[in-house]
């Protein structure tokens, strides 16, 4: 067997164990969700907090969505994070929309502690005025179905449970809004199988819960180091506070948020979560391994015309990576997405590819006008 044969068979073998870890994962928190969708009965008080950094054009549909949740007892905190636009003004109409359920904070200072920088800090400052036992974060760019709040707080039944994410759609008609969405379900996708595995693997802020008592158990994000994925801090330090997580594939808790407008934006947040992925630790070695054996592999082949084992690496991780998306979008009730399911493992293929210079390059992140570390 040459060399070019055994560079490829072991790039094969690489990622369809990678492959296997993901699908297998995101498969038992899928079946773990039918456990949940039963739960009547339970309603403790929940506080969805909401961070509002220049939002004036999108706070009020967040709000308005998250007001018609189908939820017997619920309030609405949002912190105003020094926003220069007109959010404050449009909060204040809002305020006398939806009066007491609705509490405003407003944060007009720079952050005195490291560890409170950027969304963090809104975020904690809000969970200090929140009365409820379950804590559920969404933010200003997103809009919820009314059925969010039940089927994100469905999971806490169970006592361990301490954290539970779910998935997050981009929306938009255009390609690049739709390759968005077929994206943010593979990489949610992802992040359930971690935690099908007992992992903290990664979730989307702006679709997650955290039981209050779990929280605090953590310290709060004033003593979780500080990181660029804020997301990700706080479900490392839960689970490893010793509570249990859950990725939610409840349909009913699918929340939709804004695409980033152009590729040069997609980037610069792709850097960010790289960033924050660098607190992943071995399995961000391990994916980063998988992905130069792939790529190697690939090019080898390709430099000496051996097409036939171009093919092949490439249709394996072009199927795998399809299979998780066919699972999700079918779980979740989002067929639509089938179609984008292949362009989305090609384009997060290449990311891979030049996200370690982006991450390293640029250690720099800028997020809302601010320049983070």
């Amino acid at each position: 067997m040459s060399w070019i044969a055994v560079l490829c068979v072991g790039a094969i073998a690489a990622y369809l164990l990678r492959a296997g870890f993901l699908l297998l994962g995101a498969w038992r928190e899928q079946r773990r969700s039918r456990d949940y969708g039963s739960v009547t009965g339970w309603a403790p008080k929940v506080s969805v907090v909401v961070p509002a950094r220049n939002e004036e054009h999108n706070i009020a549909r967040c709000l308005d969505s998250i007001f018609a949740c189908q939820y017997p007892d619920f309030e609405v905190i949002v912190v105003n994070d020094r926003s220069t636009d007109g959010t404050e003004k449009v909060l204040e109409a809002l305020q006398r929309r939806y009066g007491g359920r609705l509490r405003i904070f407003h944060r007009r200072q720079e952050p005195q502690k490291a560890s409170l920088q950027g969304k963090a800090g809104a975020l904690h400052m809000g969970v200090e005025h929140a009365q409820g036992e379950i804590l559920l974060f969404t933010d200003a760019d997103c809009v919820v179905p009314p059925t969010w709040v039940q089927a994100m707080v469905a999971p806490f039944s169970r006592e361990g449970i301490g954290f539970v994410a779910g998935f997050v759609l981009v929306e938009g008609r255009r390609f690049f809004h739709r390759l968005q969405a077929a994206e943010w379900l593979l990489l949610s996708a992802a992040g359930s199988a971690g935690i099908g595995w007992g992992k903290a693997l990664g979730c989307f802020g702006n679709n997650i819960a955290v039981r209050a008592r779990a929280y605090w158990d953590t310290g709060g994000y004033e003593r979780i180091p500080f990181s660029v994925t804020e997301d990700l801090a706080l479900q490392q330090a839960v689970h490893a506070s010793g509570w249990q997580m859950h990725y939610c594939y409840a349909p009913e808790a699918v929340v939709q948020t804004l695409p980033v407008p152009t590729v040069g934006d997609r980037l610069r947040q792709l850097q960010r979560w790289g960033q924050g992925g660098r607190r992943l630790g071995l399995w961000a070695v391990i994916f980063v391994v998988t992905t130069v054996l792939f790529f190697s592999a690939l090019v080898a082949a390709g430099i000496t015309q051996q097409w036939l084992w171009v093919a092949g690496v490439a249709a394996v991780r072009l199927g795998a990576d399809t299979a998780l998306g066919v699972l999700s979008a079918f779980s979740i009730r989002r067929p639509r997405l089938l179609f984008m399911v292949p362009f989305a493992v090609v384009s997060l293929a290449l990311v891979e590819l030049i996200l370690p210079f982006l991450v390293y390059l640029r250690p720099r992140v800028r997020w809302k006008g601010q320049v983070l570390f």
